[in-house]
Parts: C-alpha cells; sequence; structure tokens
C-alpha cells in the first residue's frame, strides 16, 4: 500500500514538472510572436508612411503638369556638360 503510495506521489510530482515546463514553452511562444507582431506593425506604419510620400509625390508632380504645363524632356534632348 505504501509503495503504490509513493509510486504516485513520484508520478504526481513528475506530471507536475511536466506541465510547468510546457507551460514555460508556451509562455516563450507567446512572448516571441508578440515580439514579431511588433515589429510587423512597425514595417507596417512604415510602409503606409512610405506610401503617402510616394502618392503625395504623385501629387505634386501631377498638379505641376496641370498647372504650370511641365512636361517629361526626351532622354535626347538632355545635354549634358562637363566640368
Amino acid at each position: 500500500m505504501v509503495v503504490v503510495l509513493l509510486v504516485l506521489l513520484m508520478v504526481s510530482g513528475l506530471a507536475v514538472i511536466d506541465r510547468k515546463y510546457s507551460s514555460r514553452l508556451a509562455f516563450i511562444k507567446i512572448q516571441t510572436a508578440g515580439q514579431k507582431l511588433e515589429q510587423l506593425e512597425i514595417s507596417w506604419k512604415r510602409l503606409i508612411i512610405e506610401e503617402r510620400m510616394l502618392s503625395e509625390h504623385n501629387q505634386v508632380e501631377k498638379s505641376a503638369r496641370r498647372k504650370m504645363g511641365l512636361v517629361e524632356v526626351d532622354r535626347q534632348a538632355i545635354i549634358y556638360l562637363q566640368l
């Protein structure tokens, strides 16, 4: 009877250790995923800012073409000067 109780006690102790270890691994995975999420959010915000900047540049260019009559010059029309 005592031997059975000791065996059950050992098995119970090992089960507690296993559960504790599993919960630590799960917590580490959650933290890693959270850090990855933060990095992705930062990258996303940078891409949004870049998109806005490119869009604004495009709007300025369109406005200059429309209001000021600016045109794109052909490559053959460009004269390069040696300094």
